[in-house]
């Protein structure tokens, strides 16, 4: 990357790609250190900022949902609802763009349901959990529905 030359605007869209990828690794273990949580945090917080710079409204939202997930393993309920909430109002915007897809939403119900588990909202968890199963089972590809059924179970209200 040292004698790579690229726009600002492909900067930007390669730090948004980068850094979102690279919060995968520590999504999906099943115990994650705090180093490895905080270090996910940051690249959640890169991520959305890049995408604010060259993405589409539905970047932002599978920003906000990366940010809700992260705050959420931290257990740390507050900014884990701000950004599942901000994901939410971003996505009612979304719906209409081009590149949403049908597995778009049952992320955002999940983060939802994952930011009041943590906040101890048990009937609001179970209400989005709720509204999640029901985004996953309209998904089409199998393997996005499998991906997403994968997120949801392991959401406990």
């Amino acid at each position: 990357m040292a004698n790579e030359k690229m726009t600002v605007e492909e900067f930007h869209k390669k730090m948004a790609i980068q850094s979102n990828n690279g919060l995968w690794p520590t999504l999906d273990k099943e115990n994650p250190t705090a180093v490895e949580l905080e270090e996910a945090m940051h690249m959640a917080h890169t991520a959305r900022y890049h995408w604010s710079k060259v993405g589409t409204i539905v970047n932002a939202v599978r920003a906000e949902y990366m940010l809700a997930r992260i705050y959420a393993h931290m257990k740390r309920s507050e900014p884990a609802l701000f950004h599942a909430n901000r994901g939410l109002e971003l996505a009612k915007k979304a719906k209409k763009e081009e590149d949403w897809k049908d597995w778009d939403m049952p992320f955002i119900y999940e983060a939802l349901a994952r930011a009041h588990a943590v906040a101890g909202h048990k009937s609001e968890c179970t209400k989005y959990k709720n509204l999640a199963q029901e985004s996953t089972n309209a998904v089409e590809g199998k393997e996005d529905k499998e991906i997403c059924q994968g997120e949801l179970d392991k959401v406990k209200c």
